[in-house]
């Protein structure tokens, strides 16, 4: 499988108890449809053990414990997407805008995207009363809302959305974080996209010809069926961009379009 040159990952945040580890399983099993191979990771799983044992013991983590943790969720995350169709998905608190901006910093090829969930105080003691097996404890819930800045202005945090669950089905949160999802994906570059629908193709059967694969060139028309949010003259002028510099190359008077 080809590596992807710019990864794209979607991070699950918010506090403990909000369900995204639910959430993330929900939304790769959806994702695989289009990135079969992309996975799924837990961001728990990355710390290092010195802070599971402070959490264990009830010792809310400071910043300076949670800087190598971010650099690990940025890490692995991005290697992830790189080696598995270019997408991945992970679950990490990202409380503060400062930790979405090192993340952010720690991979600068990536495209992060963060989904937070949000719980009312109330709710999430609620949750975390009643779950066992998980290493944070109710009685930590002050510092994790203390911490907590929810991305509200999209100029600063662009690439950031913030979904409640408070008083909601769990499958109404589900499809509202698949709609925010597609939304920001397509809000990408837009070569970028482009790209990607080259590299998801590529060594595919063409369904139309026994004798011939992806490799040779994608049709224009298939570029716009795949990218069909795209206005089509806006399309055709990014191609014609990424032709100049050298990516891709025009067969067949602009109706065909070869990775280069």
């Amino acid at each position: 499988m080809s590596e992807i040159a710019h990864p794209t990952v979607l991070i699950i945040g918010g506090t403990a108890g909000t369900g995204k580890s639910t959430i993330g399983e929900s939304l790769i099993n959806l994702l695989r449809l289009k990135y079969p191979n992309s996975q799924f990771l837990e961001g728990d799983r990355l710390h290092p053990q010195a802070n599971i044992d402070k959490m264990a013991q009830g010792i809310p983590l400071q910043d300076e414990d949670r800087w190598d943790w971010l650099q690990s969720v940025s890490y692995e995350s991005t290697q992830s997407a790189i080696h598995n169709d270019g997408l991945s998905i992970i679950t990490c608190s990202s409380l503060k805008l400062s930790y979405r901006k090192y993340i952010m910093e720690q991979s600068p090829n990536t495209s992060f995207f963060f989904i937070m969930i949000y719980a009312s105080p109330k709710e999430i003691l609620m949750r975390l009363t009643r779950r066992e097996g998980h290493f944070m404890k109710a009685n930590m819930l002050d510092s994790q809302f203390h911490d907590l800045e929810l991305p509200l202005n999209r100029n600063i945090e662009p690439n950031s959305r913030i979904i409640t669950v408070d008083g909601r089905l769990e499958n109404h949160v589900l499809l509202e974080t698949f709609d925010t999802s597609f939304e920001l994906l397509r809000g990408r570059k837009l070569s970028l996209q482009i790209l990607e629908v080259f590299q998801l193709y590529k060594g595919e059967r063409n369904p139309s010809s026994r004798d011939l694969d992806f490799n040779n060139a994608l049709p224009l028309d298939m570029l716009i069926n795949e990218l069909s949010w795209v206005n089509i003259a806006t399309l055709k002028s990014e191609l014609s961009k990424l032709v100049v510099e050298g990516f891709i190359v025009e067969i067949g008077d602009g109706q065909n379009f070869k990775l280069l």
